[in-house]
């Protein structure tokens, strides 16, 4: 396909920002723009020019998304790493932080108490306290099958913030969160026995 031109390229712009369905030479004419470097770019100048004078200035560049609401920008506020090892069918778990920042969550593994008679290394049970705030923690029991996760709100609400684990096959659960007093707090069960990440993130 040639170039095309400027009344195409225009035509196409205001369709796509006026929500129009596309006939199919139109849909041919967009597949030669997302592979046209000189097309792409007349069709961008002119996006931006038409979106730039609009009401909304939503600037569409791709109409295959133009329905699908742009996901909010989130802020991570703390990322923690939960190994679970295992030697001769006991488990171990080990935690750490692997993301810090000066304005979010700080934890640090609890030292548990020792249980007479059992190894000190075979620690079936985390918890991580936020060091400034013992009521904001994350407790995991690798023998249920269970997290459960509390931390203050600061006046949001659970629809403010996000929290998932992720583990190395890529695969995530997400934990539901829900108000109790100033704090938000959510439990998630029928974890697998394997390490993962947990990612607490904060809608901008």
């Amino acid at each position: 396909m040639m170039h095309l031109t400027e009344d195409q390229i225009y035509h196409l712009v205001q369709a796509i920002g006026n929500h129009e369905a596309l006939t199919a030479e139109e849909e041919q004419q967009i597949e030669h723009i997302r592979s046209c470097k000189e097309c792409m770019e007349s069709y961008c100048i002119m996006a931006v020019l038409a979106e730039a004078t609009s009401i909304d200035c939503d600037l569409v560049l791709n109409p295959a998304y133009r329905e699908e609401a742009a996901a909010p920008a989130r802020k991570l506020l703390a990322a923690i790493r939960v190994t679970c090892e295992r030697i001769q069918n006991q488990i171990s778990l080990i935690g750490e932080q692997i993301q810090n920042q000066a304005d979010a969550f700080l934890f640090e593994p609890v030292l548990a108490t020792a249980v007479r008679g059992a190894a000190k290394s075979r620690n079936t049970v985390l918890r991580m306290e936020d060091l400034d705030d013992e009521n904001t923690y994350v407790v995991y029991d690798a023998e249920n099958h269970k997290l459960m996760l509390q931390f203050e709100a600061e006046g949001k609400n659970a629809a403010d913030f996000k929290v998932y684990l992720k583990f190395v096959d890529e695969k995530t659960m997400e934990l539901s969160l829900q108000e109790s007093g100033s704090c938000l707090k959510g439990t998630l069960a029928d974890i697998p026995s394997e390490s993962f990440e947990i990612y607490i993130e904060k809608a901008d």
